[in-house]
């Protein structure tokens, strides 16, 4: 007989707009012996309070929710509970989405195309090697972070700085804010103007809608 103690199960939260989906998650979780579903919130309001009462070891968050988007559940998830691992559990995806999910703290990507069959792996793969991106994205998601030479992500401070383009902030009023100087905003938006193509200011914000980098 061993001694070994029985690990604890994986603890799920799951944040979604289609209960449909937690349910399935639920009876997934309920089938497997090492998955234990802790709940699931349709409301992004109150998503951040639940994950800070009952400390999932894993959040799983569509990436779009009603008429708002994870990003920003993400980014205060990662940050009031780093012990927390979310993973997007979404029905679209891209190498660029599956990036920006990496750079705000995710630790996966999956697409609901997926068989929730092979959630409980993904989600065990999530907790034992920290990360777990959609096989059907990976090729995709590799290959681009091989073309970075050619093409440079926006970083986190630079869509901050096309979010406040969004909002009609001109330069001095995005300096202030972000507390940088004048010249700073100035060269950042020189950079990204040459990195993305685009020719003016509307067309960064235009770039950054277009590949769900900002509301």
């Amino acid at each position: 007989m061993s001694d070994k103690p029985t690990p604890e199960p994986i603890s799920i939260f799951s944040v979604d707009d289609h209960e449909i989906i937690s349910s399935g998650i639920r009876m997934i979780s309920e089938g497997a012996g090492d998955l234990k579903f802790l709940g699931a919130t349709t409301d992004v309001d109150v998503a951040l309070g639940e994950v800070v009462a009952l400390r999932p070891d894993i959040v799983l968050l569509d990436l779009f929710i009603g008429d708002e988007q994870g990003w920003s559940l993400c980014r205060a998830i990662t940050a009031a509970v780093p012990l927390t691992k979310v993973v997007f559990y979404t029905g679209y995806g891209n190498a660029q989405l599956v990036d920006r999910a990496i750079q705000l703290g995710a630790s996966g990507f999956i697409l609901k195309t997926t068989s929730i069959l092979a959630l409980p792996d993904m989600l065990r793969s999530v907790m034992s090697i920290g990360q777990c991106i959609d096989p059907t994205l990976m090729k995709e998601w590799v290959d681009s972070q091989r073309e970075r030479s050619k093409f440079r992500n926006l970083n986190e401070q630079e869509i901050q700085i096309i979010s406040m383009i969004a909002e009609g902030l001109d330069n001095y009023a995005i300096s202030e804010r972000l507390h940088l100087s004048f010249h700073t905003i100035k060269f950042h938006i020189g950079k990204m103007l040459k990195s993305t193509g685009e020719t003016n200011r509307a067309g960064l914000v235009r770039f950054a809608k277009e590949k769900f980098l900002i509301d």
